[in-house]
């Protein structure tokens, strides 16, 4: 696995048998879940609460001695003069990590003062706390979406190193579904599902740091050097963590586990982060933007589950702990995030999709704000009026302020919107109004060399000098550059069936070119159709930003913008040339109508006086 040897059709069937044997595992779980959580709403239990699971409480689990931490009135371990502080071990290792039936036997050995006791109790029935049954269903809702993600990554893309790294965790993600109480019958099933957790865990975040470096074709930086040299002995510690925790899963003590899975886990977002950020330097438009959608993934997903191993952060609700809590929030938004990253053709822009976010929130809260405002005015007004013990008139009142408000703010919604970009994006802002007071400006220019120029420039200092190219259509078909150009590389002309000029006239539409460009040696990251009646006859290339950021999709809107509208003034232009001309022509033709009429009477003055002068002598 370290290094990737098998065929790309072998890791395929890897990863589907994993992800069946996975699926399997998951429904014979759930079934039995369902019927002692949902139908009954019992489960056989001992009556006592003890250290052992990482959801309920934070103790190291490198010992199998697990301390009685209380015990119920009713608890079959009472029948032995158990106390709290004693300690006890399950004798089939399997019992620790399930839930049994009511009125089935387990076999015990119970520590007490120095001695050793063997014991055998009956399971009574128990209600289901709230902590276990929200761990539970937490659980199971992780492990589904990560099957799927599993398997839709690992046969979509498996022929890339990455891409089977990134399948790989999810499905060592799906064995999280065992880190803790379970509902599976003692057995092999259960058996191989604690043991396939338990070493996972390890090779999880070794594959994890796979998939952040071979994820792109980055470049040879003294970081990369640097974690290229480091995975070697991090490959050692991953495997020889997952040895001892396996080691560990068959009923060993193993008193190093939490040191040693904490160390592989600590080391691995390390390697893995600075492996995403060095690529994030390198990356430029589309791929930068891949990047923050998984630094942030990462982070949301990671941040939470080492929380969990704080014994200080022990708060929580019914005895669920918060960073439990968050930390199935923040696995699930990773594992929606990582999969949008990877399987997603176009990713939406990080830094757009933020500052949608924020002025959707500072809507919401205005929005609420007023409509408590009016509301708390008016039951003042009805209290004054004595209609404070009407429940159907208040209700009325409140339905149609609701409304009134909802109406006003739907009114006011673009000034709104327009107002909060103006406060918190206040450079986004003023760079788009600068681009659109131009194409106002510009429809009053009357020399078309004059219009490609200031156009030009002014999308040059809307893109950050990025650079641009205009190309025009020529008689032929193909498309030429009509003026000077600031795009490096840019070809001097450009086939009619170049891929740009084809996708351009299918879609009519700002097309993120990549990498890739219109002719021989242009990189272009964004093309802009000029079109007019459905005919392409310009476009505009623009190269990537100087730091690297893609283009969002409100600055694609306002370039799209003013490209149409300057492709509309220059066809207007040059319909008032072909007018010019035209009227030239017409004139010219008049004239030189006139002129040969002149020349016809001239030739014909002397033939008559010539018949004249005949006439007189005869």
């Amino acid at each position: 696995m370290a290094g990737f040897q098998m065929s790309t059709t072998t890791w395929k069937w890897l990863i589907c048998m994993l992800t069946a044997v996975s699926a399997l595992l998951l429904v014979m779980d759930a079934s039995r879940a369902f019927r002692m959580l949902v139908l009954a709403q019992q489960q056989g239990t001992l009556g006592a609460q003890l250290n052992d699971h990482v959801g309920l409480h934070p103790e190291s689990q490198g010992t199998h001695q697990l301390r009685i931490v209380a015990l119920e009135p009713g608890s079959p371990l009472l029948a032995f003069d158990a106390r709290p502080g004693d300690q006890l071990q399950f004798d089939r290792v399997q019992d620790r990590w399930r839930r049994f039936d009511i009125g089935e036997p387990v076999a015990l050995t119970l520590y007490r003062s120095g001695r050793m006791q063997h014991i055998s109790v009956n399971a009574v029935a128990s209600p289901v706390p709230f902590a276990e049954a929200f761990d539970y269903w937490g659980r199971l809702a992780l492990a589904v979406p990560a099957l799927l993600f599993s398997a839709l990554i690992g046969l979509k893309q498996g022929q890339h190193r990455s891409q089977r790294a990134l399948a790989m965790v999810f499905c060592g993600l799906n064995y999280m579904m065992y880190v803790s109480i379970n509902y599976l019958p003692a057995g092999l099933a259960l058996g191989f599902s604690k043991l396939a957790h338990l070493a996972s865990l390890p090779l999880m975040w070794y594959c994890c740091v796979l998939f952040g470096l071979h994820y792109q074709r980055y470049q040879e930086t003294r970081l990369r050097r640097w974690l290229w040299r480091l995975l070697p002995f991090y490959r050692a510690l991953a495997f020889g963590a997952a040895a001892y925790a396996g080691w560990y899963a068959l009923g060993r003590e193993a008193p190093f586990l939490l040191p040693c899975i904490g160390a592989v886990m600590g080391l691995g977002l390390g390697m893995c982060v600075l492996s995403l950020v060095d690529g994030w330097r390198q990356s430029r438009g589309e791929v930068r933007q891949r990047h923050y959608w998984l630094m942030l993934s990462f982070a949301g997903g990671s941040a939470p589950a080492l929380l969990v191993w704080i014994p200080a952060l022990d708060g929580g609700y019914q005895g669920m702990r918060w960073t439990v809590m968050a930390t199935f929030a923040g696995q699930l938004a990773m594992y929606v995030g990582l999969a949008y990253a990877v399987l997603k053709h176009r990713v939406f822009h990080f830094e757009f999709a933020v500052s949608r976010a924020l002025i959707f929130s500072v809507v919401s809260v205005l929005l609420l704000c007023t409509f408590g405002v009016v509301e708390r005015i008016s039951s003042s007004l009805l209290h004054g009026g004595g209609h404070a013990d009407a429940p159907a008139i208040v209700l009325l009142v409140d339905g149609l302020i609701a409304l009134g408000v909802y109406l006003a703010f739907h009114h006011m919604h673009g000034k709104v919107e327009r107002w909060v970009e103006r406060i918190f994006f206040h450079q986004w802002h003023e760079n788009e109004h600068r681009l659109r007071q131009y194409v106002k400006q510009a429809a009053h220019i009357t020399s078309v060399d004059a219009l490609l120029t200031s156009f030009r420039l002014a999308v040059d200092r809307f893109s950050c000098q990025a650079g641009c190219a205009i190309y025009l259509r020529q008689a032929d078909g193909a498309y030429e550059l009509a003026t000077t150009n600031t795009l490096l590389g840019a070809a001097v002309r450009v086939g009619a069936d170049d891929a740009v000029a084809v996708a351009l006239r299918a879609d009519m539409a700002p097309l993120q070119c990549g990498s890739d460009g219109a002719g021989a040696g242009t990189k272009a990251q964004l093309a802009l159709p000029m079109s007019h009646r459905g005919a392409l006859y310009g476009f505009v290339l623009l190269g990537s930003k100087p730091n690297g950021e893609g283009y969002r999709p409100d600055e694609c809107d306002a370039l799209d913008f003013a490209t149409r509208q300057i492709g509309l003034d220059l066809h207007a232009l040059k319909v008032e040339l072909l007018e010019r001309e035209l009227q030239k022509l017409t004139h010219q033709s008049e004239l030189q109508g006139n002129e040969l009429r002149l020349m016809a009477g001239r030739r014909k003055a002397p033939r008559h006086l010539a018949s004249v002068h005949t006439g007189v002598q005869a």
